[in-house]
């Protein structure tokens, strides 16, 4: 309830929402094609496997992306596009949820292992349907000069300028002197 409380307060700066577009964008990546960049099909299976045991925390923040596209026009938009990048996810969890339910039921087990629950994953890949997403093709390279370096290098001299002052207020004016005087 308190993730979700504080997800709700974060929606309403619209740079988070752009970072949350972000990560779905990044989720989508993996999902569709994680195959050609993960070293093994097991992590392929453990990324599906993670995000339905996670599935709560995408549920909550799709329910508060379509809570937000209502409030007001400079919402619409970001939350049109988090919902979009949620689809994926959400399909995921929607489409095994229910075969997971199913085999434990039939097994008589309340909560399968990780293990079985990849397997159920690996058997079942066939059966699931995802929507390509547009723009994962594109990105901004990245680059270690940042676009906000001169903020940063600005900010750190002024920290050390200031830190250089207090410290030189707080020394006694005697040992100072002393400190002062030595080698001459």
């Amino acid at each position: 309830k308190q993730w979700y409380q504080r997800r709700v307060r974060e929606l309403d700066d619209p740079e988070m929402i752009n970072n949350y577009i972000q990560v779905g964008r990044i989720f989508n990546m993996f999902v569709m094609y994680g195959d050609t960049f993960l070293p093994s099909p097991g992590s392929y299976d453990e990324l599906y496997y993670e995000l339905l045991r996670q599935h709560s925390v995408f549920d909550s923040l799709n329910e508060t992306a379509l809570k937000f596209a209502n409030k007001g026009p400079q919402y619409r938009e970001p939350c049109r596009d988090l919902l979009a990048n949620l689809h994926n996810i959400r399909a995921i969890v929607n489409h095994f949820s229910p075969k997971i339910e199913g085999w434990s039921t039939a097994n008589k087990i309340s909560t399968p292992a990780p293990e079985e629950v990849m397997e159920i994953v690996r058997s079942n890949y066939d059966t699931l349907t995802l929507k390509l997403q547009d723009g994962l093709d594109h990105y901004e390279r990245y680059s270690e000069v940042p676009k906000e370096q001169q903020f940063f290098t600005g900010l750190v001299r002024r920290i050390c300028k200031e830190k250089r002052e207090n410290t030189l207020l707080h020394i006694d004016s005697g040992v100072y002197r002393k400190f002062a005087n030595i080698g001459q």
